[in-house]
């Protein structure tokens, strides 16, 4: 890979800081951050990351959220469907509309399989994904450009927006730790699900830019290795993908060219020379990016407690750099 020059980081907004006294949040990781023009979101997994709930407060340095009342409840506990494991939230560009992962899959760690659209705030715990409007049979997104496996072997899928809500990525990966991204304009999918209400909406009927594969991203020997967050740039041009191993030094951000499989053309951020991220006492773990302009970005981080692994501590920073590719 290609390494990136001049590398800037900066501290943009604490979440939450438990040992501190700020406890306006669940002490769990905050899967994915996302700064909006007036408010910033924290998606967070509670009942052993069953049950998907996103909490909103006023954009300041400080966050303050009031955690007994989210904006959203999806849960997915004692068998219910509209929760799971997930790191997708993203403004549909539609007042109040999000996309959110839903329907868990129980034998690949309650991972999310379809991508539902939501309206906030809402007061109600929705229990079942057949509530929502959503998209489905996502393993088979980009089949046109012949990409697509059996549902059994997904293992994740997670959506993006691009920072001018032109376009919308699907991006999966399988149990053989293959990666699969598909480019959609959003335009599309929104029409979509305006029509189709709570049917779900068959990815395959929607038209697909351009899709490919990435054998071997994913995994301790992969190409990029821990998966966390993932965006798509304005034109669809570049995947970014943020990556770190809990309890792992080696903290990086990916960027790719759109349809090279080739790890020798990417770019890494190289975060680990970057001690701002560092807290004493604790060890960092890399979550959810936002795109806003290419080579810059918000990242939420996570922060274990060494003594004991308990999150206590969630901050969003800021991210950018000289592109060499």
């Amino acid at each position: 890979m290609v390494y990136a020059s001049n590398v800037n980081v900066s501290l943009q907004y604490n979440l939450n800081d438990y040992d501190d006294g700020d406890d306006d949040l669940y002490h769990v990781v905050v899967q994915k951050g996302n700064v909006g023009s007036s408010y910033v979101y924290a998606l967070q997994l509670l009942h052993s990351q069953h049950n998907i709930y996103v909490f909103r407060g006023s954009r300041q340095k400080n966050v303050n959220f009031d955690k007994s009342n989210p904006v959203l409840r999806l849960i997915g506990q004692d068998g219910y469907t509209a929760g799971g494991h997930t790191q997708t939230w993203e403004y549909a560009n539609q007042s109040g509309d999000w996309f959110v992962g839903t329907k868990p899959m129980p034998n690949q760690d309650n991972w999310t399989k379809q991508i539902a659209r939501v309206h906030i705030p809402d007061g109600q715990k929705i229990y079942y994904n057949t509530n929502l409007q959503r998209l489905s049979y996502l393993n088979r997104a980009g089949e046109s450009y012949g990409i697509g496996y059996s549902g059994d072997d997904m293992a994740r899928v997670e959506a993006a927006v691009s920072p001018d809500y032109q376009y919308f990525m699907i991006a999966s990966g399988d149990v053989y730790h293959n990666g699969y991204f598909s480019l959609y304009y959003l335009s599309d999918i929104n029409s979509a699900l305006n029509a189709a209400g709570t049917n779900p909406v068959d990815i395959r009927g929607i038209h697909c830019v351009r899709a490919f594969e990435i054998p071997g991203i994913a995994g301790a020997n992969g190409s990029v290795g821990s998966l966390q967050g993932f965006d798509v740039s304005d034109g669809g041009n570049y995947i970014y993908i943020s990556s770190q191993f809990a309890g792992d030094s080696n903290r990086k951000i990916v960027k790719i060219p759109w349809g090279n499989a080739n790890p020798d053309s990417w770019e890494t951020v190289d975060l680990n020379p970057q001690t701002i991220l560092d807290a004493n006492g604790y060890y960092t773990e890399l979550e959810g990016i936002q795109l806003i302009n290419d080579n810059d970005l918000y990242l939420t981080v996570a922060y274990h407690r060494d003594s004991d692994g308990l999150t206590a501590m969630n901050r969003i920073y800021r991210v950018n750099w000289t592109s060499n590719i």
